[in-house]
C-alpha cells in the first residue's frame, strides 16, 4: 500500500512540474536604425558584392561602403506593419546612379534581405542581404 502511496504521489509531482507554466523568454526588438552590412549580387548571381547601409531616423538612409564612409545617400520608409522597408538613394559624385531597394526586416535577428533595381522603384537588378552591426 505504502509503494502505490509513493507511486502516486510521484506521478502527481511529475504532472505538477511539468504543467507549470513556463516563462516565456522575449527577444529583444532589434532598431531599424543603425550600421547594416552583408552582401549583394547581381540579378541571381552570386552574393559576391559588399553592401552596407546606414539607416537613420526621420527616413535619412546612407549608403556605407567597406570602410564605412558615405557613398550614396537617400531616403527610407517602413510598410507591411514595419516588417519590411523601401528605399531609393543616390551615389556621391564622382560615382553617379540611383537605386532602389526594398527588403523583409526581421527585428528579432537583425536581417534585412530583399532586391534592388537602378532608378525609382525598380528591383530587378538583383538580391541582397544585410545584419545589423550595432
Amino acid at each position: 500500500m505504502q509503494n502505490k502511496t509513493i507511486f502516486f504521489a510521484a506521478i502527481f509531482s511529475l504532472f505538477l512540474f511539468a504543467s507549470c507554466k513556463k516563462d516565456n523568454v522575449v527577444k529583444p526588438v532589434i532598431s531599424i536604425e543603425g550600421n547594416w552590412e552583408g552582401k549583394s549580387s547581381v540579378l541571381s548571381g552570386p552574393f559576391d558584392n559588399h553592401y552596407g547601409f546606414k539607416i537613420k531616423a526621420g527616413g535619412v538612409l546612407e549608403r556605407i561602403n567597406e570602410s564605412g564612409q558615405k557613398t550614396g545617400e537617400g531616403t527610407w520608409a517602413f510598410y507591411a506593419n514595419n516588417t519590411a522597408i523601401t528605399g531609393t538613394y543616390t551615389l556621391l559624385p564622382p560615382a553617379t546612379g540611383t537605386f532602389s531597394i526594398i527588403a523583409n526586416f526581421d527585428k528579432t535577428i537583425g536581417k534585412l534581405d530583399g532586391t534592388w533595381g537602378t532608378g525609382t522603384n525598380d528591383y530587378n537588378g538583383g538580391y541582397w542581404f544585410m545584419n545589423k552591426q550595432d
